[in-house]
């Protein structure tokens, strides 16, 4: 391609806007010349990639790409499988070649296009990055799989994009989020968090203490601020007696101490008889060995008196049970077991009793229990036995009522109830839903009719004279350079009213021989409304402009360039498809470095402008 010679950055802005002489060539079959990243390529569309021979029988006619999944019409044209799924779905049920009748229906799978494509010859996705692999389609995927030219990202999470065969190398010296082992202690942290991890939390490092200024190791640091450092001002340790000595340095504290001795004497007798009065301590309790032959007296007697007790309570419950006539109940056997067993095995007589502890009232507490206990066993049994029936085996249980199967019976009714019409409301909603759905994409229809039509008088009512704001340029910069998107495509607009209908494409960095360096911009005629009425092929000339957009009038420098058009190249006869296969061009329109370091792009939005002048 003839490409004009700008002459670097300054001469560029320092010129007026000119017509180029050299003639621009075709830009060829959209994205031919391709670096897309095989694991960006979006689905949706055909295969974006540099063939080694790529036949145009092979191209989508809706995307412009080399089918991917190919389908066949029954009026024998290809295209990619979701995209002529999706123009059915948009469009009015045509095929977009030949404007016949098409459905879903019609569809089948092109298995036989589909082998020849898998293999076809590509070169690597990432040629750019230095790899020069050249592999079928079909196993493509099996390469960039292992390709050590392949830009990932790194595993760590860091900003770093890198190539796969330097990756290891930057996981190891380089990431700032790799982990690494503190060279002080056993802990592991991330590179960039040493500094601070050997400054504030290393135990291992160290350290000076704030008070004393010693210096030892920083997990010391607490016990010696705790019980050791003489600077640290603590509270006296009667404080909570009544010393009001306070923030007295360690250091200081035992001349305090020895100072108040009388003080804290009295402190302390102070409180034993405070403590003495709260308890009801009463001086003779202060002298153990003195009421010691009391103390076992009492307990003697307390036990005797336990051992009464019991035989009562013997002779209470004998009484019970033969009132009662229980000859059937399982609990009989034990309750008579108790009753026959000697009073001596039951209580054990006390070896030794606490001398701060009443014997008395120990034993009121044993019979109380003990009482309890068995006059619950009995009321339990009463009422198990209120109403009795004897299973198989002879032993007590409780009927099933026939009521309580009643009443489950009929709770399963209501249930059941319930689920019918719960299942009928569940219908009437799922027929709303239906409905709703059915008006839903009905409304979205008209929507896209309506946004198409809005978009459709736009592009008419600019008359040949088109400016695109080519909006979030550094994103689309951004994905240009990663392959996800090679290319962007402007709004349709036409070159009159009624007159050729266009669009303009631009490839941010740069296509074929140019990518990485050039800004390549790139006219495709496309099919209108009146194409059969107009004059084929197209004749004119196309005047594309990337607008400065500096502030002060004066300094602004466009660059423009004109197409002249030729009859006999396919980028100007009429489409047969609803963008023209073919473009025309410039793929070196402007330098990447002049358009990054000048005011083509400001408030990140790039500026082309297209002017369409038809010969009559």
């Amino acid at each position: 391609m003839a490409s004009h010679d700008n002459g670097g950055q300054n001469d560029l802005q320092s010129r007026e806007p000119h017509t180029r002489t050299s003639p621009p060539q075709s830009s060829g079959t959209y994205g031919s010349g391709s670096g897309d990243s095989f694991g960006h390529q979006s689905r949706d569309e055909g295969y974006d990639l540099e063939f080694i021979l790529r036949d145009e029988k092979y191209d989508c006619p809706i995307c412009l790409l080399v089918l991917r999944d190919p389908y066949q019409t029954q009026c024998g044209h290809r295209f990619c499988q979701r995209c002529i799924f999706r123009w059915l779905r948009d469009s009015d049920q045509r095929c977009p070649i030949d404007n016949a009748v098409l459905s879903e229906s019609m569809l089948f799978p092109d298995n036989f296009a589909k082998r020849e494509i898998m293999g076809l010859q590509v070169m690597c996705p990432n040629k750019k990055e230095g790899c020069n692999h050249i592999e079928t389609l079909k196993h493509l995927q099996h390469h960039l799989d292992s390709c050590p030219f392949k830009c990932e990202p790194c595993p760590n999470k860091c900003s770093h994009i890198l190539l796969r065969k330097d990756l290891k190398q930057h996981l190891d010296h380089v990431c700032v989020k790799r982990k690494i082992q503190c060279h002080q202690c056993p802990e592991y942290i991330t590179a960039e968090q040493l500094e601070d991890h050997l400054e504030k939390e290393c135990a291992m490092s160290m350290t000076e203490c704030p008070h004393c200024n010693a210096s030892m190791m920083r997990e010391q640091i607490k016990r010696h601020i705790d019980h050791d450092c003489m600077k640290v001002c603590i509270d006296c340790s009667f404080k909570k007696l009544g010393c009001t000595a306070s923030n007295i340095q360690r250091g200081e504290m035992g001349k305090h101490r020895q100072d108040q001795i009388q003080f804290h004497m009295n402190l302390m007798c102070r409180a034993l008889v405070v403590i003495t009065e709260k308890l009801n301590i009463t001086p003779d309790l202060l002298h153990p060995q003195a009421g010691a032959t009391t103390s076992a007296a009492t307990a003697e007697i307390s036990y005797n008196s336990c051992v009464n007790s019991l035989a009562d309570l013997q002779r209470n419950l004998s009484e019970t049970l033969a009132s009662l006539n229980l000859n059937n109940s399982p609990v009989v056997p034990t309750i008579s077991q108790f009753l026959n067993q000697p009073v001596s095995t039951i209580m054990t007589s006390p070896t030794v009793v606490s001398s701060t502890e009443s014997p008395r009232s120990h034993s009121r507490v044993v019979d109380d229990q003990r009482l309890n206990s068995d006059q619950t066993k009995v009321e339990s049994e009463v009422t198990y036995t209120s109403v009795p029936s004897v299973d198989q085996e002879g032993a007590l249980r409780v009927p099933f009522d026939r009521l309580e199967f009643q009443s489950m019976k009929d709770q399963n009714a209501t249930q059941d109830e319930s689920l019918a019409r719960h299942e009928h409301l569940i219908v009437e909603m799922k027929h709303k839903v239906e409905t709703s759905e059915k008006n839903s994409s009905i409304l979205s229809r008209r929507v896209r009719l309506l946004e198409n039509t809005l978009a459709e008088f736009e592009g008419r009512a600019c008359n040949g004279l088109y400016v695109w704001k080519v909006k979030n340029y550094s994103k689309y910069r951004r994905e240009a350079e990663l392959g996800e998107t090679t290319a962007i495509h402007s709004p349709a607009f036409y070159s009159s009213c009624y007159g050729y209908k266009l669009c303009i494409r631009a490839n941010l960095n740069g296509v074929d021989a140019a990518r990485g360096t050039h800004l390549s911009i790139f006219i495709h005629f496309m099919q209108g409304e009146f194409d059969d009425i107009l004059d084929w092929p197209f004749s004119g000339r196309i005047m594309l402009t990337v607008m400065d957009q500096n502030q002060a009038m004066e300094l602004r420098h466009h660059v423009m360039e004109t197409l002249v058009a030729k009859p006999n190249l396919a980028a100007f006869q009429k489409p047969v498809t609803p963008r023209n296969h073919k473009g025309f061009g410039y793929m070196e329109f402007l330098p990447l470095t002049v358009l990054d370091n000048s005011m083509y792009i400001r408030n990140d939005t790039l500026i082309i402008k297209c002017h369409v002048i038809q010969t009559n």
